[in-house]
């Protein structure tokens, strides 16, 4: 729902959560904390501005308080002006990265690990071994990063086919590092060699229908 708001124009979001242990939904706020957190994180790969995204914990009684985030917040999106502008993205990538962020939250894998990062937060894994703030923060920024790169990839190649290199140039990431996903792609039916064009090979989406989830 926040990139959805982003990629309808929004230049920033606001979140409003109860204070934790007052939530009505028991750890909902922790839920969309992580949530949050997670959605920084993607953020910040696809080069946007992070503090576009807001988050405060607050009672439903403190009026007082939310407006003085409200407030506050609407200055530093005033000052950050227009999604992209700022960042330096071209409307054409800015609607790409977005997309590729919005299905990378959609998808399974991020989901499943938010809910296990509260669970390990509160619960510790099968053996009880409660993960520190450290570890988690890890765990979050290698799998967003992963989920990230990979929708990336196939939000450019819905648009055309093309080469590692050109992907490399237009994604900012290493071209040994996209050859591995263009390998796991193939291995999901996702994406294949269209041609071959000199020593580069071109990829495009798979023909079957089969899509990412």
């Amino acid at each position: 729902m926040v990139m959805d708001a982003f990629i309808e124009g929004s230049d920033g979001v606001f979140v409003g959560a109860c204070k934790r242990g007052e939530c009505h939904y028991s750890s909902g706020n922790l839920y969309a904390e992580g949530k949050m957190d997670l959605t920084r994180r993607l953020m910040r790969l696809a080069g946007i501005n992070a503090g576009r995204l807001g988050m405060r914990m607050m009672s439903s009684a403190e009026g007082n308080k939310f407006t003085e985030f409200a407030t506050a917040f609407q200055a530093e999106i005033t000052e950050l002006g227009p999604l992209g502008r700022s960042e330096g993205i071209s409307k054409e990538d800015l609607a790409i990265k977005l997309e590729a962020c919005r299905r990378a939250l959609a998808g399974r894998k991020l989901r499943w690990v938010v809910g296990k990062v509260v669970e390990f937060k509160e619960k510790g894994n099968l053996y009880g071994e409660v993960f520190t703030e450290h570890e988690i923060g890890r765990l979050l920024e290698e799998t967003a990063m992963d989920e990230y790169r990979l929708r990336e990839i196939l939000e450019r190649l819905k648009v055309k086919p093309q080469s590692v290199k050109t992907l490399a140039s237009e994604t900012g990431t290493p071209a040994k590092v996209l050859l591995r996903q263009m390998a796991d792609l193939r291995k999901m039916g996702l994406a294949d060699i269209q041609e071959l064009d000199g020593d580069s090979a071109v990829w495009a989406l798979a023909g079957n229908g089969k899509t990412y989830e």
